[in-house]
């Protein structure tokens, strides 16, 4: 399993990288597969690269997340209603792809 660290671009050292801040770290990612990036945006990082553009608002959900799955591995009980909203609120619903391949068979 891949686990994406969300960070915000704080500069831009040069062509394809970035100085990126978060969850505590700073690195300089590689940004090349996300075209264009500027100071401020939110990226996925994950082994050196931000590999996908995400909004502050996602930031602020995987944080939340990883911020449960570290309190459970220390022996917390987190809230995974608050920490895994949008898993719980999609809970026995099929993504759009898949319900049309079912709505297809019938």
């Amino acid at each position: 399993m891949c686990v994406g660290i969300p960070m915000q671009v704080k500069s831009l050292p040069s062509e394809g990288r970035a100085v990126c801040v978060g969850r505590g770290q700073t690195e300089n990612l590689d940004v090349m597969l996300l075209g264009n990036v500027e100071a401020g945006d939110w990226v996925l990082a994950w082994n050196g690269m931000a590999v996908k553009k995400i909004t502050p608002e996602r930031a602020v959900q995987v944080d939340k997340a990883l911020d449960a799955v570290e309190a459970a591995m220390n022996g917390g009980t987190p809230d995974v209603n608050d920490a895994f909203a949008d898993i719980v609120a999609n809970t026995g619903k099929l993504p759009p792809y898949l319900q049309k391949q079912l709505e297809g068979k019938k």
